[in-house]
């Protein structure tokens, strides 16, 4: 499956895996002729971000594409600008071995787009689905592999704006809408 790039596309999942052209709208389905998106898996504030793989390598390893879309937003300059200035971020925080690497990142038509190394793994809420709330040392261990991340990113001098900063647990149950546990 090849999932096209254009986002007014009306059937973007809809494409045969070798495709060249989206069936549905005409775009091409290759991203810097290299990166096949092969669905969506997040939608972001700018864009999205879809799950591909590198064709140019023998092994078509995965990797990730955020499609940024700055044009639809009202500040779209300054939206650009953030796009370049976190492309330069990333190739700087990549080198660390818990951060995705940047392996890309260039515009193509009116869009801008960013390439990642993929990793694969569950996210953390898909862990508290499948097997409920942490214990104490759960969270301690998480906290002693997240925090030399975290310091890292310090170091480098970047604030990082979508960390979440309440982790549950049994002994500390989520409060309720009206703030009561």
């Amino acid at each position: 499956m090849s999932y096209c790039l254009n986002p007014n596309c009306q059937k973007p999942a809809n494409n045969p895996a070798g495709a060249k052209f989206c069936l549905n709208c005409g775009t091409s389905l290759l991203l810097g002729d290299r990166y096949r998106p092969t669905k969506s898996i997040a939608r972001e504030g700018f864009g999205v971000a879809l799950l591909a793989r590198d064709e140019f390598k023998p092994s078509q390893p995965p990797c990730v594409i955020k499609q940024f879309l700055p044009l639809e937003h009202n500040n779209a300059p300054k939206a650009i600008e953030l796009f370049r200035r976190e492309a330069v971020r990333l190739e700087e925080l990549g080198k660390h071995p818990q951060i995705p690497e940047l392996l890309a990142h260039f515009e193509e038509g009116d869009r801008l787009y960013i390439v990642q190394e993929f990793i694969d793994g569950k996210t953390l809420t898909q862990e508290l689905v499948q097997n409920g709330l942490f214990r104490e040392q759960q969270i301690r261990d998480l906290l002693q592999d997240l925090l030399p991340v975290l310091q890292f990113i310090h170091n480098g001098q970047v604030i990082h704006r979508d960390i979440k900063p309440i982790i549950l647990s049994a002994e500390n149950p989520p409060l309720t809408k009206k703030g009561l546990r």
